[in-house]
């Protein structure tokens, strides 16, 4: 006998913002300007459904063709 699973979620389009990222080095000479920095926000009921729970850990793993965010635990 199989179980029925649960359809996964339609693809998310999401736009990348930005968050100005400013240097915080103790040597003033080593500082730099601040600077626009990609940014990108995840949140919704379809990240509960794909099994992230509030709290709990994540791992972002970066590749040659993009990331992957997997629950940890």
């Amino acid at each position: 006998m199989t179980t029925k699973k649960t359809p996964l979620p339609k693809p998310r389009y999401l736009t990348i913002s930005y968050q100005v990222y400013e240097s915080r080095h103790q040597d003033q000479e080593r500082r730099y300007r601040p600077r626009q920095v990609p940014f990108l926000r995840l949140s919704g009921d379809w990240l509960f459904a794909a099994g992230f729970a509030v709290g709990q850990k994540a791992r972002v793993q970066v590749t040659d063709q993009g990331i992957v965010i997997l629950p940890e635990g």
